[in-house]
């Protein structure tokens, strides 16, 4: 679906493909660029998981959505969907973004002999395995969401350095309000929070063995329980360690204080309700997603100094680094914006405006269109 008063030129036909698409930064990103382009005038389709737990609000954002295969043999039900969808569609840009995704619809792409162009966006610092060490900057272009994994890909892909490009990741902000509203008045009714309770907050998965340092939270929330009795901890996630984060809140004494709930269908009312986003991954962090909603929220953030994090906000101005793992410095930090409600009102009103200015929806998809334009120009 094109926009109003869209481009005078041909759109660019533009495949879009992520085959989980079951929520968490990835799916968010494809969603927030596919929408993003399809504002901007280009003819976008979006190729997920079918029944994905994202593809309702797909099609609610009027993208034109695409059933992929459930799992195959060589994931060959994938490559012939997309085949179909490049030769049918007459698909110039196909663009992936999960990781098991990338070389099947290479293969399908090459298989429809078409003049058509393979992004891919790498969304983890890990590094790329050998295959695509050697072989991935052959067959596609790669874009970076930090400068963090910009230096991955530069250190490991083999090939033409010019085709590694860097684009932060970006969100729709119109939903999140700098003030708490009455929606987030009543979400934190629902969840017991006194009126003058200062909410900290971890929201993110909780797979083991780390999780995104939801165990460090509550070490640090045990630290912080007996002096500043108004402080309430929430972890907001999915993972399968619930029972052992539950059991440990059990054994810090915390029940009354802290308590693990579901994600949230309604995320900006969730971040309008807490206090302060807490962030204290271990693991490697490409960017955080998590962290700009929270901060177009006007709330501050207390995170790891860790990979890409440090890029999406100013420490001391928008929020407080710390040390990986390093509880005793997290509790100090919280501890400093329990204290000081100037100091969590200043950072939240910085950091909104930092990141509605740089990471806004927007200007992740004309980045990337950009960069459309200049491998396959308008005909």
């Amino acid at each position: 679906m094109k926009a109003a008063g869209s481009l005078t030129s041909p759109p660019l036909r533009i495949l879009q493909v992520n085959s989980l698409f079951t929520g968490g930064g990835v799916d968010n990103q494809t969603l927030n660029l596919s929408t993003g382009l399809q504002a901007l005038g280009e003819d976008v389709t979006l190729a997920v998981a079918a029944g994905s737990r994202y593809e309702a609000r797909a099609r609610q954002a009027g993208l034109s959505v695409e059933p992929l295969p459930a799992h195959s043999f060589l994931k060959l039900g994938l490559i012939r969907r997309c085949y179909r969808l490049i030769r049918e569609r007459r698909i110039q840009i196909v663009h992936v973004h999960q990781g098991r995704d990338y070389w099947p619809v290479i293969v399908a792409a090459r298989l429809a002999r078409r003049n058509v162009r393979v992004v891919v966006t790498r969304h983890l610092m890990t590094i790329p395995r050998a295959g695509s060490k050697k072989h991935l900057l052959r067959h596609a272009d790669v874009i970076a969401v930090s400068q963090a994994v910009e230096k991955v890909l530069r250190t490991h892909l083999q090939g033409p350095a010019e085709r590694i490009h860097q684009i932060y990741c970006g969100a729709d902000f119109s939903q999140f309000n700098l003030r708490r509203t009455p929606a987030a008045e009543q979400f934190r009714a629902r969840k017991n929070w006194p009126a003058d309770a200062v909410v900290f907050a971890v929201i993110g998965t909780f797979h083991s063995p780390l999780g995104k340092g939801q165990p460090q939270f509550l070490a640090a929330a045990a630290l912080l329980k007996a002096k500043f009795p108004q402080a309430r901890f929430a972890i907001v996630g999915h993972g399968e360690m619930e029972a052992e984060l539950k059991q440990q809140i059990i054994q810090l004494g915390l029940e009354k204080v802290a308590a693990v709930y579901p994600f949230e269908d309604q995320m900006p009312v969730c971040m309008s309700a807490i206090d302060v986003l807490v962030h204290p991954t271990q693991k490697g962090e490409a960017f955080g997603l998590v962290m700009i909603e929270a901060l177009a929220a006007g709330r501050p953030v207390v995170a790891s100094r860790k990979d890409g994090i440090p890029e999406c906000f100013e420490e001391g101005t928008h929020g407080l680094l710390v040390l990986p793992g390093d509880v005793p410095a997290l509790a100090q930090a919280m501890q400093q914006l329990v204290l000081d409600p100037s100091l969590r009102e200043r950072m939240g009103q910085s950091g909104s405006a930092h990141v509605r200015a740089k990471f806004d929806r927007q200007q992740l998809a004309r980045q990337t269109r950009d960069l459309y334009l200049r491998l396959c120009p308008r005909q």
